[in-house]
């Protein structure tokens, strides 16, 4: 177990470029191949397919095992799929010997070189090459660009059906490998989030003994303001990869509107008051159910809320209206009289990342919160209408078509 240990933080170590000194974790044991390093190859294979790394093996210059993520960026949908290809030649033909030079004792070579993918697409491609033991070597994917689209001399026919059937199961099968990582690492992560913020809960009720120096205090609120941010911004990028991939799950029923709108204002009516903003509702008597994902609709109007008051000044108002419109949609709006945005602002508002500097008081963000709203508002079969002006506040409109409501 040790030494698979060792051998394990050696490889990891490798593939991002640093060296684990110290003797024994990688030594030669037998025939060579994957068996070569001192742990199975279920388990090098294991850590390989975790890493987003583009990353292959060689032994005596034949590629013995690469990752899916080293197999998708030539276009094959697996190892054993470029295996069958022909492996390493089928990808930089010719060049492999380059690939081998001057990398004994741990030196690391970074090796510019040309190789073609399973369509037969020239690419300029970068790969950093380390000695791990014995005749092993690591290749890392580096960077890579297209050269051209023509085709090589003795092309492998492949027909366009064919083409555009691999290139998809490229993008989904990469995409999916995106969020399985990401939702691997979210998992991972959320753990230690939790004790923190629990932990830190804990000490802010004071509920084992006062603080007692309220610097500590101002220390631990500040710790705890972190990692709900943290939360947050995991959050966000989990839902927002989901929605990019078509992963997302949701529940349609029949949401009572007026309900749900109680729910979001009466939880966040405590910070409306602590910053001075008046929060009301206004809402059509009678209004019809809106078919929807009644979670993530809560969490839209909840982010829109938050929005509102975030960029609204004490003495301001928020006001949550809802009616059937001409036509016979029904729509949903947030409005507040607050900072306001330029045509300019709202198109950088939506853009993932972008946090606006005109809010009145400095708030942690994660530059997610509209553009996740809108793809959650867009997977709810609604619109999402931004109207507004520079110092005279903002109206988020969520729009449902008349046939997204309930009968009655």
């Amino acid at each position: 177990m040790h030494a698979d240990r060792e051998a394990l933080e050696h490889i990891a170590r490798a593939v991002q470029g640093r060296v684990l000194r110290g003797t024994g974790s990688l030594s030669p044991a037998g025939a060579l191949g994957l068996e070569t390093l001192s742990l199975s190859r279920a388990s090098i294979e294991a850590l390989l397919e975790a890493m987003p790394a583009a990353i292959g093996i060689l032994a005596h210059g034949d590629l013995i095992y690469a990752n899916a993520a080293f197999a998708y960026a030539f276009g094959y949908r697996s190892f054993d799929e470029l295996a069958a290809a022909g492996g390493l030649e089928a990808i930089v033909p010719g060049g492999v010997s380059l690939l081998s030079a001057d990398t004994h004792n741990g030196r690391e070579r970074r090796v510019a070189i040309e190789a073609l993918t399973r369509g037969r697409r020239r690419l300029k491609i970068s790969f950093d090459v380390k000695s791990l033991a014995g005749e092993l070597e690591l290749l890392r994917l580096v960077d890579g660009a297209v050269l051209d689209t023509e085709t090589p001399a003795n092309p492998q026919p492949q027909p366009v059906a064919e083409a555009e059937e691999a290139k998809e199961d490229f993008d989904a099968a990469a995409v999916a490998r995106r969020l399985d990582f990401l939702a691997k690492v979210s998992h991972e992560v959320r753990t230690p989030l939790n004790s923190i913020l629990g932990f830190t809960e804990l000490m802010l009720e004071e509920r084992l003994g006062a603080i007692g120096n309220p610097r500590y205090r101002g220390y631990v609120e500040d710790i705890h303001q972190s990692g709900l941010y943290a939360l947050s911004l995991l959050n966000d990028l989990l839902d927002i990869s989901k929605i990019d991939a078509g992963k997302i799950d949701l529940h349609f029923s029949a949401v009572d509107l007026p309900e749900l709108v109680e729910a979001c204002v009466n939880s966040l009516q405590p910070l409306a008051k602590r910053e001075r903003i008046l929060l009301r509702t206004s809402l059509a008597p009678n209004l019809p159910a809106v078919i929807a994902d009644r979670r993530r609709l809560k969490q839209i109007l909840l982010n829109l809320l938050s929005n509102a008051i975030k960029f609204t000044n004490a003495g301001g108002q928020v006001i949550v209206s809802a009616r059937v419109i001409d036509g016979g949609d029904l729509r949903l709006r947030v409005h507040d009289t607050g900072v306001g945005m330029t045509e300019d602002d709202v198109a950088a508002a939506m853009q993932p990342f972008h946090q606006l500097d005109t809010a009145p008081r400095k708030q942690a963000g994660t530059g997610l919160g509209l553009p996740v709203t809108k793809a959650l508002i867009e997977v709810n079969r609604a619109r999402l209408v931004i109207a507004s002006e520079r110092g005279a506040g903002t109206s988020a409109d969520v729009i449902f078509a008349k046939d997204r409501l309930a009968a009655p």
